[in-house]
Formats: structure tokens, C-alpha cells, sequence
């Protein structure tokens, strides 16, 4: 059930302004006493208690809470990092795109990076797209962030072609993040273009042996309490040998869950180089990942604190060939000994540089426009009116 406060205030209402933000303040500081009770109690117990993993119980492959991770000695290892700019310009009649995606692959030798490539350079020209079909804002919205996604499918897959990489990161999910758009709709085509670009992803990777890894810098994801509160919770309550003051506490907290993300409850929990069971992204009867195909059985995610001072990472593969604890083990040190660098951020180097080398500068999309208005009547009107507003 989705919880919505009550009242808002008027921004000028100084004084019940000021209530408001105490209460807020309050919340979280309940909350956050809450979350550290139970996670105080779960550390007592999570070295020594195991529960029951086996597909028939939610697919899970993991039986300890939580799990000590090392950090891979980045010896004779090549990672890549994909990731994608866009820009947009709604105008009367039609829109622009601009956008564009970049490989960073960085090799590494006896634990330090040698050097660096591109794919396909560190600073590529981005693509042009005009839209002149008429699409609303959300459709609109929507179109853009697929063909971005799209285009970082494609470039990863490239990448996966072309270099002998041990891993590609991709900056956020392995998996399409929208909703099958209904068979008319005008998104349709691209949706159905970027399904294809993952399941081509996946297939390259798994022929390639190379390791496909997403990393989540701030889920919001609650799907890890989910299986802890329906599986975990009940055995641990029961079976893990904690004492009636313990399970009392336990009992009295748990409710605290229900307005917890995984990331909030597991930075209580996890200490640095731990991570927390690894679970199947979706549930065997969810719809979210059907257009997915078999792949959809094979793709998993867990948590992983690299850092003391921030928040756990979520982490997301594709199983391969191997067995899947050796995989999980070996993605949980790699990613661990790439995210280590600073304390108080923890995110691989790799990604950082993809990053940057991606993004547009807004002055490149403005330049385009100009061009084209150059080039129409004086009359013609190009801006949308709140974007040429006299006063």
C-alpha cells in the first residue's frame, strides 16, 4: 500500500513549514533507529543461519544471508564500461534527438590500470534523429530513452565483438526498464528493436564468455525485503537460535520493512566487502521480463557494500555456462576490488569514464536548431511557446 502524507504546506507558512520538516526529519530518524534495531539483531545471527534455497523456493541459489566478499587482484584482466548521452528539443511539428554511446575498456596488470581504449573512440560524433510524427509528451519521453538504451545495446555488443573483455558493466539495469507498449502504439517498433539489442547482448556475451554486469548506483528497488520478509524472516524467527528478547525485537520491527528499499535496509546490515544473497531478478510468474524470452531465467542480482561510507551497490549478471556460485563469486570481487578506490563512493572507474566521454554539452543540440531555422522562412516558428516566452 502506498503511503502519501496527509497534508502540505505552504511554502510561506514559516511556521507550520517548520513543523512539517521537523516531522520529516522525525520519520527518517524513526525509521532509520528502526532499521539499525533489526539489522543489530539479523548480525547476530547472519554468520551461523542458513534457510531453505532451491528453485522450489523462489529460485533461490544461495542459503546465508550474507556473504564475506574479496576483491579480484585485477591481474592480466580487460573490463568495459558502456554508457549513453542523449539530448532532446521538443519543437512545433517536430523534434530532435541527439545521442550518443561509448566504450570504455580499461586494461588492467599485477592490480593497476596499463592503459585504455575506446570504442569506438573516447569522443565520438553523436547521431541526429528527427521525429515528426506526432507523439505526446510521454510517448515522447519514452522514445527517447529507449533509442539511448539502444544505442548502449549496440554499442556493448560491438564491444563484446571486437575486444577480448573479461566483463562489460553497463551503467543501470540488464534488462529493458519500460512497459510493453501496446501492438499501436508508436513506440512499439523501438521497443520491440531494443528487446531484440538485449537478447543479441546476451547472446554475444554467452558466446564470448564474457561477463555481463549492471550496476545500480541508487535502486529503488524493495524486491530483496520482499523475499526476505516471505522467505528469510519466518526462518529466522523460528529456527535461528536467537534468544525470546531477540525474536521479541525482531517482532516488534519488522514492519519497518515495509517502508524500507533494499538499499536503505542493507546499508544497515551489510558491513564493508559483504554482500548479500543472490536472487533471480524476477519472480518465475512475473510478466516483466516475458518478451526476454529463456533469458529471463538466468538473470540475477545481489547487493554488495565495497566502501564503509556509502550505500550498498546493486548488482546485476547474467549466469553463464559455469557454475553460478563460482560466477557470482567471481562478479562479487571483481566489482568489489573496481568500486574500493574511494570511501565514500563506491562505483567502478570503468563506468566513471564512459560516463563522461558520453555526455552531450546542451550547446550541441541548440547549434542544430539554429542550423535548421537558418535555413526555413523568417516566419516559421520553431520554439514552443514556453521556450519563447517575451517576459
Amino acid at each position: 500500500m502506498l503511503s502519501l502524507s496527509k497534508d502540505s504546506v505552504i511554502f510561506s507558512d514559516r511556521e507550520n513549514l517548520e513543523h512539517k520538516i521537523g516531522e520529516i526529519v522525525e520519520r527518517i530518524k524513526s525509521l532509520g533507529r528502526r532499521r539499525k534495531l533489526l539489522a543489530s539483531v539479523l548480525k547476530k545471527a547472519k554468520d551461523g543461519f542458513r534457510f531453505q534455497a532451491d528453485e522450489k523456493h523462489g529460485g533461490l541459489i544461495e542459503s546465508a544471508l550474507v556473504k564475506s566478499v574479496g576483491r579480484d587482484s585485477l591481474s592480466d584482466c580487460t573490463v568495459a564500461g558502456v554508457d549513453g548521452g542523449v539530448l532532446k528539443k521538443p519543437l512545433h511539428g517536430f523534434d530532435l534527438i541527439l545521442f550518443r554511446a561509448v566504450a570504455a575498456i580499461f586494461h588492467y596488470e599485477y592490480g593497476s590500470l596499463r592503459n585504455a581504449d575506446y570504442c569506438p573512440s573516447d569522443m565520438p560524433p553523436p547521431q541526429l534523429m528527427s521525429i515528426d510524427e506526432p507523439l505526446d509528451s510521454r510517448e515522447f519521453e519514452l522514445l527517447v530513452a529507449m533509442r539511448r538504451q539502444l544505442a548502449e545495446m549496440e554499442r556493448a555488443r560491438e564491444t563484446v565483438e571486437n575486444w577480448d573483455v573479461d566483463a562489460i558493466f553497463l551503467d543501470g539495469s540488464i534488462v529493458p526498464q519500460y512497459v510493453t507498449p501496446a501492438s499501436e502504439s508508436k513506440t512499439s517498433e523501438t521497443y520491440g528493436k531494443l528487446i531484440d539489442s538485449f537478447k543479441g547482448l546476451y547472446r554475444t556475451c554467452d558466446e564470448k564468455g564474457a561477463l555481463l554486469i549492471g550496476v545500480l548506483k541508487d535502486s529503488r528497488s524493495a524486491r530483496f525485503i520482499k523475499i526476505f520478509q516471505r522467505m528469510v524472516l519466518p526462518c529466522l524467527m523460528n529456527d535461528s537460535g536467537l534468544s525470546a528478547s531477540e525474536v521479541s525485537l525482531l517482532e516488534s520491527n519488522k514492519s519497518v520493512l515495509s517502508n524500507s528499499r533494499d538499499i536503505n535496509f542493507l546499508d544497515e546490515l551489510l558491513d564493508t566487502n559483504e554482500r548479500s544473497f543472490t536472487f533471480p531478478y524476477a519472480g518465475s510468474q512475473a510478466n516483466l521480463l516475458n518478451g526476454l524470452g529463456e533469458w529471463k531465467k538466468r538473470i540475477y542480482a545481489f547487493y554488495l557494500k565495497s566502501v564503509p561510507y556509502d550505500c550498498p551497490l546493486r548488482v546485476e549478471f547474467l549466469s553463464g555456462s559455469k557454475d553460478i556460485h563460482e560466477t557470482v563469486d567471481r562478479i562479487s570481487a571483481l566489482v568489489n576490488a573496481l568500486s574500493a578506490h574511494h570511501e565514500a563512493c563506491a562505483f567502478p572507474p570503468v563506468l566513471i569514464e564512459a560516463d563522461a566521454c558520453a555526455r552531450l554539452p546542451m550547446e550541441e543540440i541548440s547549434i542544430i536548431r539554429d542550423n535548421i531555422a537558418d535555413r526555413l522562412e523568417p516566419s516559421s516558428i520553431l520554439d514552443l511557446r514556453r521556450d519563447r516566452r517575451p517576459f
